[in-house]
């Protein structure tokens, strides 16, 4: 019996008009002195209490149940999610880029309450946010990034104003099969930091991405100059099999941001501050601190394209530990303080803007000065 059927039996009993109550039934005969209808009134409390008692009693054991049950962990989780994926949409289109402001309803930023078109499908904003979240429930560094570092680092769709393009499922279904000894079921007990884990995972995807995005997995993806900005999204670079440092820098990137780990893309728009003498673009990775409270760090390394499948273990592909000095650019000569180095944002909020070598005098990236840092790591090297 629900409450409200409880209720209107209740009124039934015990009379809609307060301070009455129902009509003696325990009498056979009409009393004609009304003097005496009181007392008969009173006589029929015991009666009345023994009818009405246990449906109060049931009414409270029924609520009483009811915020006793075991929260649905699931449903739960269901709301957390969608909680997390309304915020990440909402700090992307707070700090879209200003080529997609034309393009937001086809990125998939839908107003609030827009139908959707049959036959259409969500954009590659939605998919690139369910992803950034399928990564949280696999991997267990991600744990430990910062939220902040994770909606910048890792939700955004675009790197820098390359094509946009729908590759972070391809990343994440792909790599998924590498990395099934790092996911939350099967590293257990292990007692890697997720500082270690992020290095091996980063180094492991330096090795392996390039045959496993190409065509043929003994022809893998290659270095090929001078290709940006006609060849420089992932798609692209997939579809040619080759690139220049921006390319395979921007794949990369949206690479490791398909696993959850934090990337941009770093470089400089002119060697010694002079166009003619070219420009190069490489990979930082965000890094988290072992100690507890302390941040973590931007590290830097290379991509290690043409490493087809079977050489892996031969290849020695560039890895977050290696000296800074071993890489060919980072030298004293080149980082005398005449080169400027920058790295890519997302947020708004940045009091800069990177320097792009194919787009002169675009500033609709976000970015941050590293020359500094840069010119401290490298200039020492010889």
């Amino acid at each position: 019996m629900d409450p409200e059927e409880n209720y209107d039996l209740t009124e039934a009993l015990v009379g809609r008009d307060h301070g009455s109550y129902p009509a003696d039934i325990s009498t056979g005969s009409t009393i004609q002195n009304t003097s005496t209808t009181p007392c008969s009134r009173i006589r029929n409390l015991p009666t009345l209490f023994f009818i009405v008692t246990p449906m109060i009693i049931f009414i409270i054991a029924v609520f009483v149940s009811a915020a006793l049950l075991p929260i649905d962990s699931t449903s739960n989780s269901s709301k957390q999610a969608s909680s997390l994926r309304d915020s990440m949409i909402q700090y992307l289109a707070r700090n879209i880029p200003p080529y997609d402001v034309s393009n937001i309803a086809t990125l998939g930023f839908q107003s609030s309450g827009q139908s959707k078109v049959d036959g259409l499908s969500d954009g590659i904003v939605n998919q690139t946010v369910f992803y950034s979240i399928q990564a949280m429930t696999l991997y267990p560094w991600t744990d430990s990034i910062p939220q902040d570092v994770y909606f910048e680092y890792v939700t955004p769709y675009s790197v820098t104003n390359e094509p946009r393009t729908d590759h972070r499922p391809l990343f994440f279904d792909v790599l998924k099969d590498t990395l099934k000894q790092y996911e939350r079921a099967a590293i257990g007990n292990n007692t890697h930091s997720s500082q270690e884990q992020i290095k091996e995972v980063v180094q492991l995807i330096n090795t392996r991405l390039w045959a496993l995005m190409a065509r043929d997995s003994t022809k893998p993806i290659v270095f090929k100059a001078s290709q940006t900005p006609r060849i420089y999204d992932p798609l692209s670079v997939i579809a040619y099999g080759y690139s220049s440092c921006t390319g395979l820098a921007i794949m990369l990137v949206s690479a490791l941001r398909s696993v959850g780990i934090p990337a941009r893309m770093a470089g400089t728009p002119a060697w010694y501050g002079d166009p003619s003498k070219g420009d190069h673009s490489w990979v930082e990775v965000y890094v988290v601190n072992n100690e507890a409270g302390k941040a973590g760090e931007w590290i830097f390394l290379e991509p290690t394209p043409g490493i087809a499948e079977g050489n892996e273990d031969t290849a020695n592909a560039d890895n977050l530990d290696r000296d800074p000095c071993q890489r060919w650019f980072c030298k004293a000569d080149r980082f005398n303080g005449s080169t400027k180095v920058y790295a890519t944002r997302y947020d708004k909020l940045a009091t800069s803007f990177f320097p792009m070598a194919w787009a002169d005098n675009d500033k609709g990236v976000p970015g941050v000065d590293r020359s500094n840092f840069y010119t401290s790591t490298c200039g020492k090297c010889t």
